[in-house]
Protein backbone atom coordinates (compact mmCIF):
# COMPACT_ATOMS: atom_id res chain seq x y z
CA UNK A 1 0.00 0.00 0.00
CA UNK A 2 2.73 2.40 0.88
CA UNK A 3 4.14 1.66 -2.87
CA UNK A 4 1.13 2.11 -4.82
CA UNK A 5 0.77 5.39 -2.33
CA UNK A 6 3.70 6.90 -3.38
CA UNK A 7 3.21 5.84 -7.27
CA UNK A 8 -0.26 7.58 -7.15
CA UNK A 9 0.36 10.83 -4.86
CA UNK A 10 2.36 12.86 -7.79
CA UNK A 11 -0.42 12.22 -10.24
CA UNK A 12 -3.03 12.98 -7.93
CA UNK A 13 -1.17 16.27 -6.65
CA UNK A 14 -0.49 17.80 -10.04
CA UNK A 15 -4.26 17.06 -11.19
CA UNK A 16 -5.50 18.64 -8.24
CA UNK A 17 -3.32 22.02 -9.03
CA UNK A 18 -4.54 22.54 -12.45
CA UNK A 19 -8.16 21.72 -11.47
CA UNK A 20 -7.29 24.83 -8.76
CA UNK A 21 -5.66 27.00 -11.64
CA UNK A 22 -8.91 26.67 -13.43
CA UNK A 23 -10.26 30.14 -12.44
CA UNK A 24 -13.12 30.23 -15.16
CA UNK A 25 -15.38 27.34 -14.34
CA UNK A 26 -14.45 24.20 -13.44
CA UNK A 27 -15.06 20.96 -15.56
CA UNK A 28 -17.57 18.21 -14.55
CA UNK A 29 -16.06 15.43 -12.50
CA UNK A 30 -17.26 12.63 -15.20
CA UNK A 31 -15.31 14.60 -17.86
CA UNK A 32 -11.89 14.59 -15.52
CA UNK A 33 -12.32 10.72 -14.56
CA UNK A 34 -12.77 9.24 -18.09
CA UNK A 35 -10.07 12.08 -19.76
CA UNK A 36 -7.66 10.41 -16.69
CA UNK A 37 -9.12 6.43 -17.95
CA UNK A 38 -8.15 7.10 -21.54
CA UNK A 39 -4.71 8.25 -20.80
CA UNK A 40 -4.49 4.91 -18.92
CA UNK A 41 -6.15 2.71 -21.96
CA UNK A 42 -3.16 5.15 -23.90
CA UNK A 43 -0.63 3.01 -22.79
CA UNK A 44 -1.36 -0.31 -24.42
CA UNK A 45 -1.22 1.00 -27.62
CA UNK A 46 1.61 2.78 -26.88
CA UNK A 47 3.73 -0.46 -25.54
CA UNK A 48 2.70 -2.62 -28.58
CA UNK A 49 3.91 0.75 -30.94
CA UNK A 50 7.27 1.38 -28.86
CA UNK A 51 7.94 -2.34 -29.06
CA UNK A 52 7.55 -2.96 -32.59
CA UNK A 53 9.32 0.33 -33.01
CA UNK A 54 12.25 -0.84 -30.85
CA UNK A 55 12.42 -4.17 -33.04
CA UNK A 56 12.70 -2.17 -36.34
CA UNK A 57 15.57 0.26 -34.64
CA UNK A 58 17.09 -2.63 -33.80
CA UNK A 59 17.25 -4.13 -36.98
CA UNK A 60 18.44 -0.66 -38.78
CA UNK A 61 21.41 0.40 -37.01
CA UNK A 62 23.35 -0.53 -34.02
CA UNK A 63 22.31 0.05 -29.78
CA UNK A 64 24.99 3.02 -29.50
CA UNK A 65 25.63 6.51 -30.56
CA UNK A 66 23.94 9.86 -31.12
CA UNK A 67 21.74 8.46 -34.05
CA UNK A 68 20.14 5.64 -32.69
CA UNK A 69 19.36 7.22 -29.01
CA UNK A 70 18.00 10.10 -30.90
CA UNK A 71 15.34 7.97 -33.15
CA UNK A 72 14.57 5.93 -29.85
CA UNK A 73 13.49 9.02 -27.74
CA UNK A 74 12.03 11.29 -30.34
CA UNK A 75 10.86 8.94 -32.84
CA UNK A 76 9.61 5.59 -30.82
CA UNK A 77 8.96 6.93 -27.08
CA UNK A 78 8.52 10.78 -27.12
CA UNK A 79 6.31 11.01 -30.69
CA UNK A 80 4.50 7.65 -29.98
CA UNK A 81 3.16 8.33 -26.47
CA UNK A 82 2.36 11.92 -27.07
CA UNK A 83 0.85 11.09 -29.95
CA UNK A 84 -1.98 8.13 -28.10
CA UNK A 85 -2.36 11.58 -25.51
CA UNK A 86 -3.07 13.91 -28.28
CA UNK A 87 -5.71 11.37 -29.81
CA UNK A 88 -7.70 10.70 -26.21
CA UNK A 89 -7.83 14.24 -26.17
CA UNK A 90 -8.83 14.98 -29.49
CA UNK A 91 -11.30 12.35 -29.80
CA UNK A 92 -13.26 12.53 -26.15
CA UNK A 93 -12.73 16.15 -25.17
CA UNK A 94 -11.59 18.71 -27.31
CA UNK A 95 -15.36 18.57 -29.49
CA UNK A 96 -17.69 17.98 -26.25
CA UNK A 97 -19.48 21.18 -25.21
CA UNK A 98 -17.87 21.37 -21.71
CA UNK A 99 -14.74 22.14 -23.39
CA UNK A 100 -15.64 25.77 -23.58
CA UNK A 101 -13.06 27.87 -22.38
CA UNK A 102 -9.10 28.29 -23.38
CA UNK A 103 -7.41 27.09 -20.53
CA UNK A 104 -10.38 23.89 -20.74
CA UNK A 105 -7.05 22.35 -23.11
CA UNK A 106 -4.38 22.36 -20.28
CA UNK A 107 -6.72 20.67 -17.95
CA UNK A 108 -7.70 17.95 -20.50
CA UNK A 109 -3.88 17.68 -21.53
CA UNK A 110 -3.16 17.47 -18.01
CA UNK A 111 -5.72 14.90 -17.25
CA UNK A 112 -5.14 12.22 -19.83
CA UNK A 113 -1.18 13.05 -19.36
CA UNK A 114 -1.24 11.63 -15.24
CA UNK A 115 -3.57 9.10 -16.33
CA UNK A 116 -0.92 7.68 -19.13
CA UNK A 117 1.66 8.29 -16.12
CA UNK A 118 0.11 7.43 -12.95
CA UNK A 119 -0.19 3.94 -14.75
CA UNK A 120 3.34 3.78 -16.11
CA UNK A 121 4.51 5.14 -12.29
CA UNK A 122 2.45 1.92 -10.75
CA UNK A 123 4.59 -0.08 -13.04
CA UNK A 124 7.93 1.49 -12.43
CA UNK A 125 7.49 1.92 -8.62
CA UNK A 126 6.49 -1.73 -7.93
CA UNK A 127 9.54 -2.99 -10.13
CA UNK A 128 12.02 -1.14 -8.32
CA UNK A 129 10.94 0.12 -5.52
CA UNK A 130 10.57 3.37 -3.30
CA UNK A 131 13.76 5.05 -4.57
CA UNK A 132 12.50 4.80 -8.38
CA UNK A 133 9.33 6.29 -6.52
CA UNK A 134 10.83 9.38 -5.11
CA UNK A 135 13.20 9.76 -8.35
CA UNK A 136 10.08 9.76 -10.95
CA UNK A 137 7.77 12.08 -8.19
CA UNK A 138 10.17 14.56 -8.81
CA UNK A 139 10.88 14.27 -12.33
CA UNK A 140 9.13 11.85 -14.36
CA UNK A 141 5.39 12.75 -13.42
CA UNK A 142 6.21 16.21 -13.61
CA UNK A 143 7.60 15.81 -16.81
CA UNK A 144 4.52 14.14 -18.44
CA UNK A 145 2.58 16.77 -16.89
CA UNK A 146 4.52 19.83 -18.51
CA UNK A 147 3.88 18.05 -21.89
CA UNK A 148 0.46 17.96 -21.13
CA UNK A 149 -0.06 21.30 -20.52
CA UNK A 150 2.38 22.47 -23.74
CA UNK A 151 0.32 20.46 -25.98
CA UNK A 152 -3.03 21.46 -23.98
CA UNK A 153 -2.35 24.99 -24.20
CA UNK A 154 -2.71 24.67 -28.29
CA UNK A 155 -5.58 22.67 -28.33
CA UNK A 156 -7.22 25.34 -25.92
CA UNK A 157 -5.95 27.88 -28.61
CA UNK A 158 -7.02 25.88 -31.55
CA UNK A 159 -10.58 25.40 -30.54
CA UNK A 160 -11.92 28.76 -30.41
CA UNK A 161 -10.07 29.93 -34.05
CA UNK A 162 -11.24 29.57 -37.48
CA UNK A 163 -10.85 25.83 -39.29
CA UNK A 164 -7.59 27.37 -40.75
CA UNK A 165 -5.79 27.75 -38.05
CA UNK A 166 -7.31 25.05 -36.10
CA UNK A 167 -5.19 21.80 -37.37
CA UNK A 168 -2.05 23.84 -36.99
CA UNK A 169 -2.35 24.40 -33.78
CA UNK A 170 -2.74 21.28 -32.23
CA UNK A 171 -0.40 19.84 -34.35
CA UNK A 172 2.22 22.77 -32.88
CA UNK A 173 1.10 21.39 -29.69
CA UNK A 174 1.65 17.90 -30.58
CA UNK A 175 5.20 18.49 -31.56
CA UNK A 176 6.14 20.78 -28.97
CA UNK A 177 5.58 18.10 -26.85
CA UNK A 178 7.18 15.76 -28.36
CA UNK A 179 10.33 18.09 -28.30
CA UNK A 180 11.03 18.37 -24.69
CA UNK A 181 9.61 14.61 -23.97
CA UNK A 182 12.54 13.42 -26.59
CA UNK A 183 15.29 15.74 -25.05
CA UNK A 184 14.26 14.97 -21.61
CA UNK A 185 14.97 10.63 -22.76
CA UNK A 186 17.23 11.25 -24.69
CA UNK A 187 20.00 12.81 -22.75
CA UNK A 188 19.01 10.15 -20.18
CA UNK A 189 19.33 7.49 -22.44
CA UNK A 190 22.77 7.79 -23.69
CA UNK A 191 24.01 7.41 -20.25
CA UNK A 192 23.53 3.30 -21.22
CA UNK A 193 26.38 4.24 -23.86
CA UNK A 194 29.61 3.59 -23.04
CA UNK A 195 30.87 5.24 -26.20
CA UNK A 196 29.24 8.25 -25.37
CA UNK A 197 29.99 8.26 -21.25
CA UNK A 198 33.47 7.70 -22.11
CA UNK A 199 33.44 11.67 -23.86
CA UNK A 200 30.91 13.19 -21.78
CA UNK A 201 30.19 12.19 -18.12
CA UNK A 202 26.84 11.01 -17.21
CA UNK A 203 26.21 13.40 -14.43
CA UNK A 204 26.62 16.32 -17.53
CA UNK A 205 23.83 14.12 -19.55
CA UNK A 206 21.76 13.80 -16.42
CA UNK A 207 22.47 17.69 -16.02
CA UNK A 208 20.89 18.36 -19.22
CA UNK A 209 17.77 16.22 -19.13
CA UNK A 210 17.05 18.13 -15.75
CA UNK A 211 17.77 21.52 -17.64
CA UNK A 212 15.43 20.37 -20.38
CA UNK A 213 12.22 19.56 -17.97
CA UNK A 214 13.22 22.82 -16.39
CA UNK A 215 12.80 25.03 -19.54
CA UNK A 216 9.44 22.88 -20.07
CA UNK A 217 7.94 23.73 -16.41
CA UNK A 218 9.03 27.46 -16.90
CA UNK A 219 7.09 27.32 -20.43
CA UNK A 220 4.18 25.65 -19.00
CA UNK A 221 3.73 27.63 -16.28
CA UNK A 222 3.59 30.56 -18.86
CA UNK A 223 0.93 28.69 -20.60
CA UNK A 224 -0.90 28.43 -17.88
CA UNK A 225 -1.23 31.81 -16.80
CA UNK A 226 -1.58 32.83 -20.44
CA UNK A 227 -4.91 31.43 -20.30
CA UNK A 228 -5.37 32.36 -16.89
CA UNK A 229 -5.71 35.80 -18.40
CA UNK A 230 -7.78 34.94 -21.02
CA UNK A 231 -9.94 34.03 -18.67
CA UNK A 232 -10.68 36.49 -16.51
CA UNK A 233 -10.58 38.80 -19.14
CA UNK A 234 -13.98 36.68 -20.13
CA UNK A 235 -15.48 36.50 -16.71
Amino acid sequence: MELLALALAPGIAIMWFIYSADKLEKEPLKALIISFLLGMLAILPTLLAETAGVHLLNQLLPKEGWLYYSLLAFVVVAFTEELMKWLMVRVYAYKRAFFNEPFDGIVYGVMVSMGFATLENIGYVFQFGWQTGLMRMMLAVPAHATFGVLMGYYFGLARFVGKEREWGLKIRGLLLAVLFHGLYDLFLLVQQDNTITDKVSSGLLFGTAVLSFLVAVKLSWQAIKLHQEIALKNE
